[in-house]
Order: structure tokens, then sequence, then C-alpha cells
């Protein structure tokens, strides 16, 4: 019987999980995953002033369904106002890493105790327009996670399901000019959210890391 090939999508939590430890790159030690996201569209005279950053990509087993946890920024911010994104920010001096700039920011803005998140893998640096080279840690949260925002940070705290995210189906292709020149972006919208820009293309970036090359008949 001939097969029909069709694109990998998400299954189960303990499946993604799996996969990120096996195809990401380790908590610590060296990065081995390519740069992607925006390169292409910063100046070269700018690229050496790009500065680090991370998000926590927080996953959540609710009972109805593992979950990414997910904020929308206030309008005020002077970069991405009023966007979707993941708890994050500039790594700062005292961070010994990306993966604690991700804790600390995620504390910071939502109240994830970092003590409590078991920190799965790192993703590959995605490189912002806005000159951020952003690593995305994925962590699992408890079950019963409860936020508790910070409300000159976040205009919003959501959460929205794994196997939405991580199903290709989702991922609507856009195309758009960006400083005057053509760029293709993705955006995912659920529950009365516009997920696109930077985090819709690190979800992006993430699916084809883990679930990529797979195929199913």
């Amino acid at each position: 019987m001939a097969l029909t090939w069709r694109a990998m999508s998400f299954t189960t939590l303990d499946d993604l999980i799996a996969r990120a430890q096996a195809r990401l790159d380790p908590v610590h030690g060296a990065a081995r995953l390519p740069e992607g996201g925006d390169l292409d569209f910063i100046p070269e005279e700018k690229i050496q002033s790009i500065r680090p950053a991370a998000v926590l990509v927080g996953l959540i087993p609710r009972t109805s369904g593992p979950t990414a946890l997910l904020t929308q920024r206030p309008d005020t911010m002077d970069k991405h106002p009023g966007q979707v994104a993941f708890p994050g920010g500039k790594v700062d001096p005292e961070d010994a890493d990306e993966v604690a700039a991700a804790l600390r920011e995620a504390e910071e803005e939502v109240g994830v105790d970092p003590a409590a998140a078991k920190l799965i893998a790192r993703g590959a640096p995605y490189i912002t327009g806005t000159g951020f080279r952003v690593v995305p840690v994925l962590a699992l949260l408890p079950g019963d996670f409860q936020p508790n925002p910070c409300e000159t940070e976040v205009a919003a705290v959501f959460e929205t399901p794994l196997d939405f995210l991580f199903n290709p189906e989702n991922h609507d292709r856009q195309t758009g000019v960006w400083n005057g020149q053509e760029r293709h972006y993705y955006q995912m919208p659920h529950g009365g959210f516009r997920i696109w820009g930077v985090t819709a293309g690190i979800i992006r970036a993430l699916y084809l890391e883990l679930y990529g090359g797979d195929a199913g008949a």
C-alpha cells in the first residue's frame, strides 16, 4: 500500500520533552544549533551590537492538556509593544547565562519559581530585527502553576495548548514589508490573542527542530 507523507506534529508532552532533550542544545554546555530569525534584515554595521536575551518557554501539564505560558506586552513598552511574548528579556551583567536570565525574567514578570522549573533544553538563538539574540529556554512548570503577573511589564497572561502551537496547520505564513524589504513571517491566532512576530518565529523554529524531517503514514 502506498504511503502518504505528512508533516509530524505534537503528540504528547513526554514525546516533546524527549525530542527536545535529543535534538535541541543542552541546558548547560556547547551550543550547536545554528542561529535563525531576522539576521538578514540587520545592517552589517549593527551586527556587532546585537544584545543577548532569553525567554522561558514554560510548558504546563494541565489536566485538560499541556499548554505553553505566554504574555501580552503592555502598549507602553519601547520594544514590541502590545505583542504576545514568552516571559523574558535581555541578559543582565549579573546573569550567569541565558538560562539564568530566562528564569529571572520569568520570575519577575509572571511569578515563576526558578526552583520549581525543571529545565529541559535550549532552542536555537533567534535574531530579532530590533537587535536581540534571543535564546529560548524550555522548562516544565508545575501542573498547578498560577501566574502572578507584574502589572508594569505584563498586560495579560494566558496559555495556549501545545497541540495547537506545534501543529503546522496552524502556522499561517504571511508576507509584509519591513524597513523597505519584503519579508515572510508567521502568525498563530488563538483564543483572542494574535501570536506573531518573534514569538511565532521562535515557535516555528522549535517546531522544525523538534518535528521537522519526521513523517508519518
